[in-house]
């Protein structure tokens, strides 16, 4: 008898306006853009062909909209869960890189070149960061054991928890870039191994076209 393994998808919402300008959204809950909506329906074109048993969702708009999108096409209503909603970045929220850098200086900076290190403001640090998604993430594998589980969320989110869901190295987090509703895919075995699969995988994006045809 083969292992019994847990398959989380951890999926980044859709493109935004803010996206597209660099700006730092965190709790500031804005929506898809025409081209996020459009992603996100993509995105959902995978889960014809993939087994998925549970959706959970950010409650941020353009998170949730992305889940509720993979949740029409595969019939499975999402669940929302607060431990997956975006890093809370207090006053820089709606800030471009250029415009913290003007602002803020080296604080900002430091921040930029080590943040696990450095405090910054609304939620002040990753380490409160990697608690609350660790604890999220603890609970859904409990209640979800051998099922197919999405987590529909935020790139800062994921690739924090991602650090600390495989024990990487804290250096990790800035050498990966998760693309909007790219896919990852982490399987938990039995034993409590974690193993990527999968690291941003966007060929719905890369192959749209083909998608369409398939219609």
């Amino acid at each position: 008898m083969s292992e019994q393994k847990t398959r989380f998808y951890l999926i980044r919402h859709g493109e935004t306006l803010w996206n597209r300008q660099g700006r730092y959204q965190g709790s500031t809950d804005i929506e898809l853009s025409e081209e996020g909506v459009a992603q996100a329906e993509l995105v959902a074109k995978r889960f014809r062909y993939l087994p998925l048993d549970k959706i959970y969702a950010s409650p941020l708009k353009r998170a949730l909209v992305t889940a509720q999108t993979i949740g029409r096409e595969t019939g499975i209503t999402p669940i929302v869960d607060e431990h997956f909603k975006e890093i809370n970045f207090g006053a820089w929220e709606g800030m471009t890189i250029p415009e913290l850098k003007e602002a803020y200086g080296q604080a900002y900076m430091d921040f930029y070149e080590n943040p696990f290190a450095h405090p910054f403001p609304g939620e002040g640090s990753f380490a409160n960061v990697t608690k609350r998604s660790m604890e999220g993430f603890e609970a859904v594998l409990e209640e979800n054991r051998g099922k197919h589980v999405a987590i529909v969320s935020h790139g800062g989110l994921l690739r924090v928890m991602l650090v600390g869901l495989m024990g990487m190295d804290v250096n990790f987090y800035r050498k990966t870039w998760m693309t909007n509703t790219s896919i990852t895919t982490v399987d938990v075995m039995e034993d409590g191994r974690r193993i990527l699969m999968t690291l941003n995988d966007k060929a719905h994006l890369e192959m749209a076209d083909l998608f369409k045809k398939g219609e």
